[in-house]
């Protein structure tokens, strides 16, 4: 009995003395994983360096260079300087032309370069001072509805650009200028005449244009009753996107032949009955032969014609995704020094002024629509997804403002007016001109200066 006791109390004994050493082990082990836990939060925060913040965003280890891209920034008026340059590096040869000539030949513009009494009607006098622009002056704009349209959709591009140039930091440097609304320069062609003029186009030929500073035209905004909004336009364009061989497989042309017979009336004759040629004259007075615009797109080629002098027509057929056909040119405008007429980057098809040779080029490309196509694809790439696009004008309205303070006067700012305070004539010093927010909206063409 007294055996039984014993074995049962050492069993009893071995079983405490191992459950013993399992708790032993067992909190070993938890302190060990608690030991490796430590050490894993010291890795992951580790110690911040005094001249370090905590809250310091981590440093990149490379940055993709910005590169522009027209679905996202076609309609961007806030590009940086250096953005702009890297967009449109080959944008500026008008505005880099105008300076040049003022350097080397023709001096820097002064006050008297500006003014407007030489012309009647058409123009009119601004100022530009920390990106706010103001109407100083102005000859028969809103007593013409064409001048008015166009005075307006001029200064709300130039407008447009200041508000870029705001939002992307940039202050643009105080000047004053004249603008002409009119199809031409029409500087006074005198010997010793040195006004200058901004213009939406310069004659080669003609030397008195050389003093004109060209600028996007008026249409860049909007064309009334034709094509609208500019912007807008372009999508519609887009719309009839398709593969030159799936396009109407002709030659496409409407306009007016008054404007400029020497060249439209032989592109008149020149596509007569011809099976590759839908060529027609319109009437304004009843509609006959009218297309909408965006129409044209559906066309393999895309005829462009002078009209009193450049035409801004060519900016709304470079929006399709056809052929342009671009005859012998008189006339630049600030963008026609892109259009490239062989090699790899061919972007139109060049025919002769009075296009003799047109119906021979229409069928040499229709034949080889491989050759079509690339020329196709580069005039959409170069003008609709780049230098034609809304960014790309507000771009160049600021290059050229930019360029325009290296070589002119710097203007006053501010002029004494008398004012009419409680009975008494005071004078007051105001900033000069009329705020474009005003002028839009129908203020008087100068400044009200108060009567006794």
């Amino acid at each position: 009995m007294y055996d039984i006791l014993v074995r049962r109390q050492s069993a009893i004994l071995n079983n405490n003395f191992w459950r013993a050493l399992c708790c032993v082990l067992f909190l070993l082990l938890v302190a060990q994983n608690l030991r490796l836990w430590h050490s894993s939060r010291q890795v992951a925060e580790p110690i911040i360096p005094p001249s370090v913040s905590k809250t310091d965003p981590p440093a990149l280890e490379k940055l993709d260079p910005w590169q522009f891209n027209s679905t996202r920034d076609a309609n961007n008026f806030a590009l940086s300087y250096q953005q702009c340059d890297e967009a449109f590096p080959d944008f500026y040869q008008e505005i880099d032309r105008a300076v040049t000539l003022r350097k080397e030949k023709l001096g820097r513009i002064e006050i008297n370069d500006t003014s407007i009494d030489w012309r009647d009607d058409g123009i009119f006098r601004g100022l530009i001072h920390n990106n706010k622009l103001r109407i100083l002056e102005t000859r028969k704009i809103r007593e013409n509805k064409s001048f008015g349209e166009r005075a307006d959709a001029v200064l709300q591009q130039i407008n447009r650009a200041l508000i870029g140039a705001s939002a992307a930091g940039e202050t643009l440097p105080t000047i004053e200028f004249s603008v002409i609304v009119e199809d031409r320069p029409n500087l006074p062609t005198a010997a010793n005449d040195t006004h200058v003029v901004w213009s939406f186009a310069r004659r080669f030929a003609d030397p008195s244009h050389d003093r004109a500073w060209v600028t996007p035209d008026f249409n860049f905004w909007a064309w009334l009753g034709v094509a609208g909004d500019f912007a807008e336009y372009r999508d519609r364009a887009a719309q009839r996107d398709a593969f030159i061989a799936d396009k109407i497989p002709q030659a496409v042309w409407r306009g007016v032949v008054w404007t400029n017979p020497d060249v439209r009336g032989p592109l008149l004759k020149a596509s007569r009955k011809k099976s590759w040629a839908d060529v027609e004259e319109i009437n304004w007075e009843d509609g006959t032969n009218m297309m909408p615009t965006e129409d044209f797109c559906r066309y393999a080629f895309v005829v462009h014609t002078e009209g009193r002098s450049w035409s801004g027509r060519m900016k709304y057929l470079l929006q399709c995704d056809s052929l342009p056909i671009v005859h012998e040119r008189e006339w630049t405008s600030h963008y026609y020094h892109l259009l490239q007429s062989k090699g790899p980057q061919q972007n139109f098809i060049p025919v002769k002024r009075d296009f003799s040779n047109l119906g021979k080029k229409v069928k040499h490309y229709m034949s080889h629509p491989e050759q079509a196509q690339r020329v196709s694809d580069n005039a959409r790439a170069a003008f609709r997804n780049r230098y034609l696009t809304p960014a790309a004008q507000a771009c160049y309205w600021r290059r050229l403002i930019k360029s325009w303070s290296e070589v002119s006067f710097r203007p006053e700012i501010y002029e004494d007016v008398e004012v009419n305070v409680s009975g008494k004539n005071e004078t007051e010093t105001q900033l000069r001109g009329i705020s474009f927010e005003a002028f839009i909206l129908g203020e008087d063409e100068y400044p009200p200066v108060p009567k006794d």
